[in-house]
């Protein structure tokens, strides 16, 4: 039933924050097996770059291996036959394009940004690549709560300026990427139709592929950010009463099993 599986790393598959990626837990080892086994394809679907979601997904050690890695939240990569990851069709180098593009003609619009963290203790800038800003991480959530009352507030915003929210970092991105848009893509190129698609995340980042219109079967588990418990349950989703990994187990075994149905069934 499920022919096309994509999970989000940190809160979904292990612990919810990267430092505490351990072991996969038995019973998501058991269904991940079992789903790839009856024929489901794999992908994990991140806000983590490249780089570190190979890195999670080692630590993780799940007895099978992602077929498609999709990180930072919008780029898509499949493996390339020697043991390494590349682009999946031309998409990440739209998406590339756009971003440049985007960040380049946002200099003034990070600079009002620039001035807005200078006054919220707790918060800084994430990396810097090629000048531009990767984000915001905050050291609490309630923080970057209060931050983004006044960003989203801010004057003369470009129009496809938009960020993914995360716990307590915050990534700046083109308002046409995120993980759904990338799942869409993904789904797109394999000919793959929405009610084979099993959707699992739990935090806001995640949102946008737990609608229900790029995955018709969707699902959370108990650590999941309220937002994503409501919109998981508005799209007829299973909202799991178990954390992380066993929680996203019992996902998987339901709609593996067909005890829970795509909600168009």
């Amino acid at each position: 039933m499920i022919r096309l599986l994509s999970t989000d790393f940190d809160g979904t598959l292990a612990g919810g924050h990267p430092a505490d990626v351990s072991a996969c837990v038995p019973s998501l080892a058991r269904e991940l097996k079992a789903a790839v086994n009856a024929g489901a394809l794999w992908a994990v679907n991140t806000g983590r770059p490249l780089d570190a979601a190979l890195d999670g997904i080692q630590k993780l050690g799940a007895p099978v291996t992602p077929h498609y890695i999709l990180t930072s939240e919008r780029h898509v990569y499949k493996p390339d036959g020697q043991g390494g990851w590349h682009d999946y069709g031309d998409w990440n180098a739209l998406c590339r394009e756009h971003h440049d593009l985007l960040f380049r003609e946002s200099g003034e619009f990070f600079s009002r940004i620039e001035k807005l963290v200078e006054r919220h203790e707790g918060v800084a800038f994430q990396q810097t690549v090629d000048g531009v800003p990767g984000g915001l991480v905050a050291s609490t959530e309630e923080g970057l709560d209060e931050l983004m009352l006044e960003l989203d507030a801010l004057p003369d915003r470009p129009e496809d300026f938009h960020y993914q929210r995360s716990n307590i970092y915050l990534r700046f991105c083109h308002r046409r990427y995120d993980k759904g848009s990338a799942l869409a893509e993904l789904s797109r190129l394999l000919d793959m139709p929405t009610s084979g698609i099993l959707a699992i995340g739990d935090h806001q980042n995640d949102l946008s592929m737990l609608f229900g219109n790029v995955a018709a079967m969707v699902a959370c588990p108990a650590n999941a950010h309220e937002s994503v418990k409501e919109t998981v349950r508005k799209a007829g989703g299973h909202v799991s009463s178990l954390d992380a990994g066993e929680g996203t187990a019992e996902a998987i075994h339901l709609y593996r099993t067909g005890k829970l149905k795509p909600r168009s069934s």
